[in-house]
């Protein structure tokens, strides 16, 4: 496995991979440049025109992934004649799986036995998928090799279209499911490295990615570009390769037919290899000259920005004269009938998601919020605060969120057909990865708050009304930001759909006509200024208008239509992704139907590749661990005094942001100028508009069960002065 040599690749193999590598880089690197200098000046662009607030409200979380994600003892199959030998694996976190002779070795450092990038890696069924899949296109081979089959144990396969397959067996299921969760999770981190850090040369490299392909008529996403630059571009030549590499199979290929096909493998793999390194190697010199020419379109470009900019918006207006009728008879004839379907497809999976993860985020943070309440030492609060980081990278969390993405490779499977679309791949792991930043994020805002507000306060029950309107505050971001990913990913993905395929359709009727207006283009703006960044932009306006106007009617965007009112529980948490509610008001742990939640806290552990028959289109039970959702014996107790303390957040008696509040803890008298409302619980008989005898004894309640804050709130009669007065007592003394 990995980069290790063999006698398969000769040197006049090496000399002619050289020269493709060579000839496929020449082609390739002037759209490298060209979309270089129109990503500056699209940035010089963005820069003058004011954009106004980004819509996301959480923090940006950048922290890394912790430097190993899973390790292990495996069994798997690798050489030149294949055997199953036992190593210590360890994924990496930046995705790449590494082996050793012992837990020994990798602990000393050494240097591991070998090592494979997961991009590009697929988990299979069996080992003749690895095999026979994608080369010979049938799976009917029925010769059972005791070399390659597994002799014991629980089987992992992972394929490639262009390496050797990953074999591996473990000794329990547990083991199993655990290591098919870390893979999985790997390949998907690994194939969207580029997408996920969404700076100006990223945007540069896609673009001419995408450029490099439609020159070639080819259009539209698909897995062969997932991973790093430099995988791309290996990608897109071992594509180009194969036939020919098919047709001049070394001699030395022999034998029984599922060894020769080990062999074949094992020779594309060390072609990919030596491809890899070629391009890395090139790449990597490139670098020093791209830093060169951003300083040359710096001194160009931003001087002259606005000219170039009036230029390009000029030809763009000749150039919609043109498109406009081509391109909204094929939009108002073959794209708007499907526009609503595809979006609510593309909407369903991730807004459940989402929802899925609100629930996870409010059951976590009650239990803090329990955690620190129970215990009089400070350190358990940070260590409770900080073990939040560790949510977005627990996938017995995030998985169960992760599989509703799953749900578009059955529910988009008809835009292939309609409109060539190919990207299923990418769009699951777009899809995912947009709940893990959400996650990371949340956690990362309550984190920054917490430490903020909560450090100076000495006081336990302080603490805990502090935390509790961090809480609310983190959903309330939550909600907004949850709304806002859904309508960009939507908007997003309908033009990754739809604009391949309009510029398919307007290839012969509008794209073979560009080259007459190359003469609008200044002779010194031509290396800048190109006539196809343009017209695909023209496009895209086009495409935009409709999207834009299908996704504002989309009520689904927020939640539920609007003045539908639904009480909220864990499953309205869930479907509708927490979006309609006053979030601040939701109690510190939710009211769950001890009937309803049965089930769900029944086999709460995910079973690798076992079909999920809880999961449905119109419903989704959750099966997270359960010590997640599990309650304390008195919970049902308190929970209608915390509902109704939580509602008082809401009231004149809380007015002031109470993250902002000079919390002096001394037991003294405050007045508010203005009459309070009576603190309303939902229970009629609990109300505290009754006699004083009422109210101090649902205070020494609140004393006993010590469920809110720093303070039991209680409201008087009008008897000691206009109104009615609120009186707020320190009931416990300093955290130890």
């Amino acid at each position: 496995m990995g980069a290790q040599s063999s006698s398969h690749l000769g040197e006049r193999q090496c000399q002619y991979l050289r020269d493709q590598t060579g000839s496929f880089l020449n082609s390739f690197m002037p759209h490298y440049r060209r979309q270089l200098a129109m990503t500056f000046l699209r940035q010089i662009s963005r820069e003058l025109t004011p954009q106004g607030q980004t819509g996301f409200q959480l923090l940006k979380s950048e922290k890394p992934p912790p430097a190993v994600m899973h390790e292990g003892v495996l069994t798997h199959l690798h050489g030149n004649s294949p055997k199953w030998r036992e190593s210590y694996c360890v994924l990496r976190g930046d995705s790449s799986l590494e082996w050793f002779g012992s837990k020994e070795e990798q602990k000393c450092g050494d240097e591991p036995q070998g090592s494979v990038a997961l991009t590009g890696y697929t988990l299979v069924a069996s080992w003749r998928e690895c095999l026979y899949q994608r080369l010979t296109g049938s799976h009917s081979i029925q010769d059972p090799d005791p070399i390659t089959e597994p002799p014991l144990g629980f089987p992992i396969y992972l394929c490639h279209p262009f390496r050797h397959p990953l074999c591996l067996y473990t000794d329990t299921i547990e083991s199993q499911d655990t290591w098919k969760l870390v893979l999985r999770d790997g390949i998907r981190r690994r194939g969207t490295v580029l997408q996920r850090r969404k700076s100006p040369n990223v945007e540069a490299f896609l673009d001419a990615v995408k450029s490099f392909r439609q020159e070639r008529g080819i259009y539209g996403v698909d897995n062969l570009l997932l991973g790093t630059d430099a995988e791309i571009l290996t990608n897109l030549l071992m594509r180009d390769l194969l036939p020919k590499l098919r047709a001049q199979k070394p001699a030395m290929l022999r034998g029984v037919e599922s060894r020769r096909k080990w062999a074949w493998r094992k020779f594309l793999d060390e072609v990919y290899v030596l491809v890899l390194k070629l391009i890395s190697s090139e790449l990597q010199n490139f670098h020093q000259e791209k830093e060169e020419l951003q300083k040359e379109l710096e001194k160009k470009i931003r001087p002259e920005a606005d000219q170039m900019l009036g230029l390009s918006n000029q030809i763009a207006q000749k150039l919609q004269k043109m498109v406009c009728g081509p391109a909204e008879s094929s939009l108002c004839q073959e794209v708007e009938p499907q526009l609503a379907w595809v979006m609510e497809e593309l909407l369903r999976p991730v807004r459940q998601g989402f929802g899925m993860i609100g629930t996870v985020l409010i059951h976590r943070m009650d239990s803090l919020l329990r955690n620190v309440q129970r215990s009089r030492v400070v350190a358990v609060l940070k260590e409770e605060v900080c073990s939040l980081g560790d949510m977005p990278w627990d996938l017995g969390l995030m998985h169960p969120c992760y599989q509703e993405a799953e749900l578009y490779r059955d529910s988009l499977q008809d835009l292939k057909e309609r409109f060539g679309f190919r990207g299923t791949k990418n769009l699951v792991f777009s899809a995912q990865d947009l709940m893990q930043q959400l996650m990371e994020n949340a956690v990362y805002t309550f984190q920054q708050l917490s430490d903020q507000y909560v450090s100076s306060v000495t006081r336990r029950r302080q603490v805990i009304c502090l935390l509790e309107k961090v809480k609310g505050r983190v959903l309330k971001k939550f909600e907004s930001d949850s709304r806002f990913a859904q309508k960009c990913f939507v908007q997003e993905w309908l033009a990754q759909i739809f604009l391949p395929y309009l510029l398919r359709r307007l290839e012969v009727g509008c794209k073979l006509e560009l080259h007459k207006y190359e003469k609008y283009v200044f002779a010194d703006y031509s290396h800048i200024i190109t006539i196809e960044n343009i017209y695909e932009d023209v496009v895209l306006s086009f495409l935009n208008q409709k999207v834009n106007a299908g996704v504002d009617t989309v009520t689904e965007l927020r939640g539920f239509p609007p003045g539908e009112k639904k009480e909220v529980t864990a499953e309205t948490c869930t479907h509708a992704t927490l979006s309609t509610w006053n979030l601040e008001t939701i109690p510190s742990t939710l009211q769950w139907d001890p009937d309803s939640c049965q089930d769900l806290l029944q086999n709460s552990h995910c079973e690798g590749d076992q079909e999920e028959t809880w999961r449905n289109r119109d419903s989704c039970s959750i099966q997270w661990p359960s010590e997640l959702l599990r309650k304390d014996p008195d919970e049902i107790k308190r929970s209608v005094l915390v509902k109704g303390l939580t509602t008082a957040m809401d009231m004149d008696v809380f007015q002031t942001d109470i993250l902002e509040m000079d919390m002096k803890g001394n037991g003294s008298l405050i007045k508010w100028s203005q009459p309070t409302e009576f603190l309303k619980f939902p229970c009629p008989e609990q109300e505290l508009t009754g006699s004083g005898t009422q109210a101090g004894d649902i205070r020494a309640q609140l004393m006993a069960d010590g469920i809110y804050s720093n303070v039991a709130v209680k409201t008087l009669p009008g008897r000691l002065g206009k109104g009615r007065e609120v009186v707020m007592e320190t009931l416990e003394g300093e955290i130890s």
